[in-house]
């Protein structure tokens, strides 16, 4: 069934729930925009708050450029907040990298793994989602950072796949793999006999 949560919000609802769709907090959002985390959380306050602030046409155009939705809905709730028509029950869409997984892995939020790559976390976001490219150079700055290779960013899942085993193996050298290959083999699992 359809997201239709986003029906009925009051302004200061619509900016929440926009946001919450694109960023992880309201600190990764306001980062983004380039304000103060604490004044663009009176942006999600209701009017009965002493702090909050009632989004204008200037912040609604540009906070919605950010949250991927139509402004005419962001400031006035009219038709939909898509900027594309939905569809009805899309499919789950399979991870373009393992860039998520890694930082997961790793337990790391989108603003920690930005700050280490000197990057925003919306960035960070696009990269995991396929929004944005995950490049060579990406690759090459991501992976120090969650100390991991460039290519088990793009196709290793560490939760399947132990990634020390894969970097004992390749410390292991050449002259000696065949050996290394012929003791792994030994621990094949085997069935004991009553």
């Amino acid at each position: 069934m359809a997201d239709t949560s986003w029906r009925n919000l009051e302004l200061w609802d619509r900016v929440k729930w926009a946001r919450q769709r694109r960023f992880e907090s309201a600190a990764a959002a306001a980062e983004t925009l380039g304000m103060k985390e604490g004044t663009y959380r009176c942006y999600e306050r209701g009017p009965d708050s002493a702090k909050f602030i009632r989004l204008d046409y200037a912040h609604a155009r540009r906070f919605a450029r950010e949250f991927k939705v139509r402004w005419e809905w962001l400031l006035d709730g009219a038709g939909e907040p898509w900027l594309t028509p939905q569809k009805e029950e899309a499919e789950p869409r399979e991870a373009v990298n393992k860039l998520q997984i890694w930082r997961e892995y790793r337990g790391m939020t989108r603003g920690e793994l930005a700050k280490k790559a000197g990057t925003s976390a919306q960035v960070i976001a696009d990269l995991e989602t396929g929004s944005a490219e995950l490049s060579t150079k990406w690759l090459a700055t991501l992976a120090p950072a969650l100390n991991t290779s460039q290519g088990f960013l793009l196709d290793l899942d560490p939760n399947e796949n132990d990634p020390d085993l894969f970097n004992a193996l390749k410390s292991i050298p050449k002259e000696r793999r065949d050996q290394a290959l012929q003791i792994l083999k030994t621990f094949k699992p085997y069935t004991r006999l009553r």
